[in-house]
C-alpha cells in the first residue's frame, strides 16, 4: 500500500474524535492509547549462497534456503535501535526480507532505503535490507526506520533496523604472510615458543641462536636477536614455555637455563642437566623432563629447583626430536592434569607418529596406543587451538600426504587424528614454502587475549627465513556482542 492513502487513515481518526465530542456527555468516550513500542522484531525464510559437490565431486555453488525465524533481534527502546546480535550465515542474502514485527496497537509505516516517504508496512512486504542500515558518515544508504502510528494520531520515534550477516565463512582459517627476515641469517632446526606477547623461535646456523618477535598488537615486529648471556650448544628442540619462563638445555652436559620473558634475561637453573625436555606443565608449574642417570635415562618431574624421578620411569623417548605438549585439566576433577606429548617416529617404515600421556594423579609415561593414528609426518608439529589438538608437517610416506596438505585434529587426547577436510585449511602454496626454506619452520600460537577485543588466537608459522605466516579461524576474530 503506498503512502497516499496514510491522510485518509489520519482523517478518519480526526472525523471519530469529533463525532464523539458532539455526542451526549452520557456516553462513554474512547481514548485512544499513544502508545508507539515495537516488541517484537523476526524473519522469514531468506536465500543463502552454498557451495556443494556436482556428481563428478567438484565443486559447485547454489542457492539454498535459510529459516531465519529462529534468530532473535534485541530491541533497545531507549536507542529506538533493532538488530541480531548472532549474525546470519555468511552468503544470506537480506535484498528481499519478510519481516514479523509485533508493536503497540496502530499501523507500522516503514521508509524503504532510498526512499523519501514512508511506506505502509504489511507482513508480506519484501524489503531490501542490503547494506549498512545504519546512518554513518560513509553511509550512501538511507537507514531502514520503522515508526508505530498510534490510534490516537500520535506518530513514535523511528526505529533504525540492522540485519548483521558475517561477512566471513566463521570456520575457516584466513591466512597472511610477512616478510620478516631473521638477523642476516636463516635458521634450521628450529622451535618456536610463545610467551608475554612474543614468539621466540630458538634455532641453528653456524652456532645456536634466539630471536624473537613482538606480536602484543596481531602483527609481528622484526625480529630481535637475544645476545646478552647466550649460552653456547644450545638444545634448540629443548625450548618450553612454563610458568612465567622459557626453559631450554645448553652445553656439552646439557645444562638447564630459563630466559626470563619480561627482562629476557637468561640465568642458569642450579647445577641440573638433563637429557631432554619433554614439556611443561603450566597448571601445576612443573617441568617434564628425562635424565640421564647411572642406570641409564629416568622420566621425572623438576619442580622449585627440585628433581623427582618417576616411580615407574619411562625411557622410550626418542633422542634428538623435537616434542610438543599441551596439558590440559580433567573435566571431572580440576587438580587432576593430563599432558600429551607428540613426536616424529624415528623408525625406519614406522607410519604413525608416537604420540604420549601423562595424568598426573598417575605420575607416569605411556604411550598412547591410537585408534585412528596420525601419520609419521616429517618435522610435525602439535599445537593447542580452538579447543582441540591440531598436527601437521612435512610429507609422510605411507600412507602419502604432501606437505603442509593438511591439519589432523584430535578432540580426545590424541587418541584419534582426523584429517580435516573442509574450512581449516592450509593455502597451496604452503606446500612449496615448505620445500623452499628446506622443511625448516616453527610453530607457535598466540591465545585469545581476554580484554573483550577480537585479539590473539593466531598460528603463527616462522620459516627458515624468518618470513612469518599468521593463520585464524574467522569466528574466533569476532568481536564480542554480548
Amino acid at each position: 500500500m503506498k503512502i497516499k492513502f496514510l491522510p485518509l487513515i489520519a482523517v478518519l481518526f480526526a472525523a471519530t474524535s469529533i463525532m464523539t465530542s458532539c455526542l451526549d456527555n452520557d456516553v462513554e468516550q474512547i481514548t485512544y492509547t499513544s502508545e508507539t513500542s515495537i516488541t517484537g522484531f523476526s524473519l522469514g525464510t531468506l536465500h543463502i549462497d552454498r557451495v556443494g559437490k556436482d556428481k563428478d565431486g567438484k565443486d559447485s555453488a547454489y542457492v539454498d534456503t535459510l529459516d531465519c525465524s529462529n534468530y532473535p533481534f534485541t530491541i533497545n527502546q531507549l536507542t529506538r535501535e533493532i538488530e541480531n546480535k548472532d549474525s546470519l550465515p555468511y552468503g544470506t542474502h537480506i535484498d528481499k526480507v519478510i519481516t514479523n514485527v509485533t508493536y503497540d496497537a496502530g499501523i507500522l509505516v516503514y521508509k524503504p532505503k532510498g526512499a523519501e516517504k514512508d511506506t505502509l508496512w504489511t507482513s508480506t512486504d519484501s524489503i531490501d535490507f542490503s547494506g549498512d542500515t545504519y546512518c554513518t558518515s560513509t553511509n550512501k544508504n538511507s537507514p531502514i526506520e520503522f515508526k508505530v502510528w498510534a490510534y490516537s494520531n500520535a506518530i513514535g520515534q523511528a526505529y533504525k533496523v540492522k540485519i548483521n550477516v558475517h561477512q566471513q565463512v566463521p570456520d575457516t582459517i584466513a591466512w597472511k604472510k610477512f616478510d620478516n627476515s631473521f638477523s642476516n641469517r636463516n635458521l634450521s632446526k628450529q622451535k618456536a615458543v610463545y610467551a608475554n606477547g612474543k614468539v621466540y623461535v630458538f634455532g641453528e646456523n653456524a652456532g645456536t641462536h634466539i630471536e624473537y618477535s613482538d606480536v602484543s598488537d596481531d602483527n609481528p615486529k622484526p625480529w630481535v636477536k637475544i645476545t646478552d648471556n647466550v649460552p653456547a650448544d644450545i638444545d634448540t628442540y629443548s625450548a618450553t614455555a612454563c610458568a612465567g619462563y622459557i626453559y631450554f638445555l645448553a652445553g656439552t652436559n646439557k645444562q638447564l637455563y630459563k630466559l626470563d620473558v619480561n627482562s629476557n634475561e637468561i640465568t642458569s637453573v642450579g647445577t641440573e642437566t638433563f637429557e631432554m625436555l619433554i614439556g611443561g606443565n603450566d597448571i601445576k608449574s612443573e617441568l617434564y623432563a628425562v635424565k640421564e642417570g647411572e642406570k641409564g635415562k629416568k622420566s621425572g618431574i623438576y619442580k622449585e629447583n627440585t628433581w623427582t624421578e618417576d616411580a615407574n620411569s619411562f625411557t622410550l623417548f626418542p633422542v634428538g626430536k623435537p616434542f610438543f605438549s599441551n596439558t590440559t585439566t580433567a573435566s571431572y576433577n580440576n587438580d587432576i592434569t593430563t599432558t600429551i606429548a607428540l613426536c616424529n617416529n624415528p623408525t625406519d617404515n614406522d607410519t604413525t607418529a608416537l604420540v604420549f600421556n601423562r595424568m598426573s594423579s598417575d605420575n607416569k609415561w605411556e604411550e598412547r596406543m591410537q585408534n585412528l593414528p596420525l601419520p609419521n609426518l616429517e618435522n610435525v608439529t602439535m599445537i593447542y587451538y580452538d579447543g582441540k589438538l591440531y598436527a601437521f608437517g612435512g610429507e609422510s610416506v605411507k600412507p602419502e600426504v604432501k606437505p603442509f596438505s593438511q591439519f589432523y585434529c584430535s578432540t580426545d587426547n590424541g587418541l584419534c587424528w582426523r584429517p580435516v577436510t573442509e574450512c581449516m585449511a592450509f593455502p597451496a602454496e604452503f606446500g612449496t614454502l615448505y620445500t623452499t626454506h628446506h622443511g625448516n619452520y616453527s610453530c607457535a600460537v598466540t591465545p585469545k587475549l581476554e580484554n573483550g577485543t577480537s585479539r590473539g588466537n593466531f598460528i603463527w608459522i616462522v620459516w627458515e627465513d624468518g618470513s612469518i605466516c599468521r593463520g585464524r579461524i574467522n569466528r574466533l576474530g569476532f568481536t564480542p556482542k554480548w
